[in-house]
């Protein structure tokens, strides 16, 4: 069995350790558990991760307690086909660390599969494209065929293509397939092989049953390819490049998933993980509206996208203004929200207490109503109870319960144009603009909206 050994250049560790995969390992500890264990199938929810099940995982979960691993088979049927090479990326002795185990006979599968259930049996998370469909499920069917246990069941299990596949809507995206993620990301992959051009390149490899020994072998005159392990069994002289293929193949695979942590700055973009640095009102000219008042928030993100973007979605379309725009680039963006003139009613929700006064158009309490005489004044009724205000307003969009929400909306009055109309607005004050931590719940509300494609 070959064993190679290359440390990660410092680009690939930044990715790893600068805050996506912090971002990513908080909100999987949330949403999923473990990996199920070898006598029950797998089979992760359509639109969610498997459930909590066992024990409970530290809130301390580092980057370094995971292992990015990825596998090359002889097929897509772990019924007849099996692993020749498994490859995976690990912290190990103060260094990140890729490793690839690759055989060349069925025989050696065991001892493949036993090498990789040791290496990672210090780990606490298992990192993969697609894994829950296909990787751990081909490992699991594998492993009992050859009568061993992965230590599956203790380890949460984050599969990228599940944390990434909600952005296709909102970023318009053709595809999601790994390789289009590595290119969107900006990181061209050396290896062009299909899945089965490289079950092809594997049957002429195990043909010549003899691995390489030349020093250069999957990136000659790079320096970061500098260690390899060759176990002395299988330490002969061989076919060179069809080992080649092979190996790069699953090292673009590994570095691939590294890239495209990339894409969780979009996640953290719209959790509203972001920094107001300045809030003003800007006048918007529109083909359609002509020109009209906006209140625009200037931010920044944690992390930097891997693309530019720029979202327009309507909101209470009952105005001729009515879309907040989302504008995005590096680390650095814009929220551009219509401001409402004119006037509008805040409806009390305890009517029972109130007298409406038709011929003012406004209400009193009914502690006060005996200084209005009982012709002038009828009890109110929820769609009579109302205070108008007259004023500048920002459209508040309909969002899921968060605590952003409740923060931002407690004992925050509602405004609405009447009581049939459920398109809600807050007073847009100089108050609101100076203060930062309610100007940014306002912002990530708007961000979860924009996000509800």
């Amino acid at each position: 069995m070959l064993h190679e050994i290359h440390p990660l250049n410092e680009e690939e560790i930044r990715l790893i350790e600068d805050g996506a995969l912090g971002s990513i390992l908080a909100q999987s500890i949330k949403k999923q558990g473990q990996i199920t264990s070898p006598a029950a199938p797998f089979a992760a929810p359509a639109e969610s991760y498997p459930a909590v099940d066992r024990k409970p995982y530290s809130k301390a979960l580092s980057c370094r307690d995971c292992v990015f691993f990825d596998i090359e088979t002889t097929g897509l049927s772990a019924d007849t086909a099996f692993l020749f090479l498994i490859g995976y990326i690990c912290y190990e002795e103060n260094s990140w660390n890729r490793h690839q185990l690759c055989i060349h006979l069925v025989q050696e599968e065991k001892a493949l599969l036993s090498s990789f259930f040791e290496a990672i049996k210090k780990a606490q998370c298992l990192i993969h494209f697609n894994g829950n469909t296909f990787d751990i499920p081909f490992v699991q069917k594998r492993a009992a065929a050859n009568g061993l246990f992965p230590p599956f069941d203790r380890l949460i299990s984050i599969d990228l293509y599940q944390r990434f596949r909600a952005l296709r809507k909102i970023l318009n995206l053709p595809k999601m397939n790994q390789s289009f993620l590595e290119k969107y990301s900006g990181w061209e992959r050396e290896d062009h092989l299909s899945g089965k051009e490289v079950v092809s390149v594997f049957w002429r490899y195990a043909a010549s049953n003899t691995f390489p020994t030349n020093e250069a072998s999957l990136s000659a005159g790079n320096s970061e390819y500098s260690r390899r392990k060759i176990c002395p069994d299988t330490d002969a002289p061989a076919s060179f490049g069809t080992e080649q293929l092979l190996l790069r193949h699953n090292r673009d695979d590994l570095l691939g998933m590294v890239q495209i942590l990339r894409f969780e700055s979009y996640h953290m973009l719209f959790a509203g993980h972001i920094r107001i640095d300045k809030t003003e009102t800007i006048q918007v000219s529109d083909p359609d509206t002509c020109e009209y008042e906006c209140m625009q928030l200037s931010f920044s993100t944690i992390q930097p996208l891997p693309h530019s973007l720029i979202l327009t979605k309507p909101i209470h379309e009952s105005h001729a203004a009515s879309k907040i725009t989302l504008s995005a680039d590096g680390q650095t963006g814009k929220l551009t929200i219509p401001v409402f003139s004119g006037t509008l009613r805040y409806y009390l929700h305890d009517y029972k207490n109130y007298y409406y006064l038709p011929l003012e158009h406004q209400v009193i309490h009914k502690s006060i109503a005996s200084y209005v005489a009982k012709e002038y004044r009828i009890p109110a009724k929820p769609d009579t109870c109302f205070i108008e205000r007259s004023g500048c307003f920002l459209p508040l969009p309909n969002v899921p319960s968060s605590s952003d929400a409740i923060a931002f909306l407690k004992e925050r009055p509602l405004f609405q144009e009447n009581y049939e109309n459920k398109d809600f607005y807050i007073e847009y004050t100089n108050e609101l603009e100076e203060q930062e931590e309610m100007i940014t719940s306002y912002a990530r509300i708007l961000l979860t909206y924009i996000a509800q494609r």
